[in-house]
């Protein structure tokens, strides 16, 4: 056969490497030994420094050979593979000579192999015992951070602060039955629950009747099966917003000037006054400030006469930073153009929140006060024990001796009622000024200009009727008259009343009587038990009436309108 595939360089290389007679020697034995098939103890592993060596020549000389073999196309079997004898299937070609062309060895199995260094070693060992460690870890946090997804209440916002209440939002948690709402006021951390919501699809909610100006914390925690799952989800702190002073009084009486009388908020830092032309808007140029150490009152200067301004207010404070509340109703007023005489005005008033519409209520009056000790006092502190309202229908010339008990009045938020200047004048004889007069002295004692008004004996006019309507107030006339001015026997008044009282009336009695004070003592108690909400005759108007009272009308009652009596 034909070997053109290897040059003369080649095999003298390998002469080169193999002269040693002894390994020449080895390899004709252990060519004699494959072509001589299996002698006995052909396969017996020799023993020995010289036999090794000798062995390892050979095993050398048969890798060579299978290596020749497969080059040059003979086939061969590997008959033992553990004593590596082997079975010749055809002759191998020789050279010219006849010695089988030998070919570069492998390495010997048995030449050494490079370790790394074992600090290298152990660094690797450890290396990847913290992959799988954190491995490990990360697959643990994964189920149970899949286990627990959904539970705890994600995103919880306020999206409304007033004064008296806080909205509050958050997201669905998937796997919540519904939710816990818990509060706590000012520095406390001692959580209450305000609210158990039992639908997992309510996610906002109203906290109400709150404090005005006050701290408060708020947290929810999803519930399933009746209890808390997750960790409560808790807002930071926050502060609701101080409630904006009443505009007790407002008027134009000088060229180009507008008068600003104002309530206390005994929370507030200070008080924000804005006003703006009809047809303008709010501006930083027309706003004043206002500490709370200064007097509530001021006056607005520079203005176009003939035209007509309107004015609201806030107050605010600073929990952190300053905090402005919301602003309180507008009050407008027409800029003279010429010095007049001051025409008072009562303010606009608002309806108690605690007033529950629903709920049967009645107003219980007292005229010809007031009257300091006595009778004044004792049913003042009636109504104060059982926080009840009521309406005083005062004299103007008894309230600058008796200012102590007036501004008690006003402390209890009693309606303040106008019963003309001396009780002297009866229907066409009262005039304006009898109103007027006696407005203005209950507002120098007390700052407050009455809301309302009731003719001595209840002879109404038309004139009296328009000095109310300027003056911003209506006329209360009654539905039961109790005629204790007459009986003074406070048996009588407790019954003329608790036999005949219905929803929505209008009660006539006078503070200047002991008698009528006994009567209130035992009356008053036994109204509330029978379901009876005590009210002014302004928030009965309002919400067992439906409607603001109107100012020049005069009202029997909470449904009927009374059209003059004189």
């Amino acid at each position: 056969m034909k070997m053109s595939k290897y040059s003369d360089d080649f095999f003298r290389e390998y002469e080169e490497i193999y002269s040693d007679s002894e390994k020449q020697n080895t390899y004709r034995s252990a060519d004699r030994g494959i072509s001589g098939g299996n002698e006995p103890n052909r396969n017996r592993r020799p023993r020995g420094s010289a036999q090794r060596n000798s062995i390892g020549s050979a095993r050398r000389t048969q890798r060579e050979r299978e290596f020749y073999d497969f080059e040059s196309g003979d086939n061969y079997d590997r008959n033992d593979r553990q004593g590596e004898t082997y079975r010749t299937v055809s002759r191998r070609p020789s050279n010219a000579s006849g010695s089988p062309r030998p070919r570069s060895p492998r390495p010997s199995s048995d030449q050494p192999h490079y370790k790394l260094p074992r600090t290298a070693r152990r660094a690797i060992i450890i290396g990847v015992l913290i992959v799988f460690v954190v491995g490990l870890l990360s697959g643990l946090i994964a189920i149970v951070s899949s286990a627990s997804g959904g539970v705890n209440v994600e995103e919880l916002k306020t999206t409304q602060v007033a004064a008296r209440q806080v909205a509050l939002s958050w997201d669905k948690a998937k796997k919540a039955e519904g939710y816990h709402v818990l509060m706590s006021q000012g520095e406390s951390e001692d959580y209450q629950e305000y609210q158990l919501i039992d639908d997992p699809d309510t996610c906002e909610i109203t906290v109400s009747d709150l404090e005005q100006a006050a701290r408060y914390n708020f947290s929810v925690t999803a519930v399933r099966s009746g209890k808390d799952i997750g960790k409560p989800t808790k807002l930071p702190a926050i502060w609701t917003k101080p409630d904006a002073p009443e505009i007790t009084n407002i008027m134009s009486t000088k060229k180009g000037e507008i008068h600003v009388d104002w309530s206390e908020n005994v929370k507030a830092e200070g008080y924000i006054l804005e006003y703006k032309k009809d047809g303008g808007e709010y501006t930083a140029d027309t706003t004043l400030t206002f500490s709370a150490g200064d007097d509530r009152k001021t006056d607005i200067t520079g203005l176009e006469v003939n035209a007509t301004y309107t004015v609201r207010m806030s107050s605010y404070y600073t929990p952190q930073d300053q905090l402005r509340g919301d602003p309180g109703a507008e009050q407008s007023v027409k800029v003279v153009a010429e010095d007049t005489p001051a025409k008072p005005k009562a303010p606009d008033q608002k309806l108690d929140s605690a007033i529950d519409p629903n709920k049967p209520m009645i107003a219980l009056t007292f005229d010809d006060g007031p009257l300091d000790g006595g009778s004044g006092e004792k049913i003042l502190d009636v109504l104060e024990q059982y926080n009840a309202k009521a309406t005083f229908f005062m004299v103007g010339c008894n309230v600058t001796e008796r200012a102590a008990n007036l501004q008690r009045k006003v402390k209890l938020k009693m309606e303040l009622g106008n019963h003309t200047w001396n009780h002297a004048h009866y229907g066409k004889e009262v005039t304006p000024e009898d109103i007027s007069k006696a407005s203005n002295e209950i507002y120098n004692v007390c700052g407050q200009y009455p809301t309302c008004f009731r003719s001595p004996g209840g002879m109404t006019t038309g004139t009296i009727l328009q000095e109310c309507a300027a003056e911003n107030m209506p006329a209360y006339y009654w539905s039961i008259d109790t005629q204790d001015w007459s009986s003074k026997n406070a048996d009588a008044v407790y019954h003329a009343v608790v036999d005949n009282v219905q929803d929505g009336d209008i009660v006539l009695m006078h503070e200047i009587y002991d008698s009528t004070a006994d009567a209130v003592e035992r009356m008053v108690p036994e109204l509330i038990d029978r379901g009876f909400q005590l009210v002014t005759c302004h928030d009965l108007m309002t919400a067992k009436g439906g409607a603001e009272p109107q100012p020049g009308k005069q009202y029997s009652n909470a449904f009927n309108e009374l059209p003059p009596t004189a």
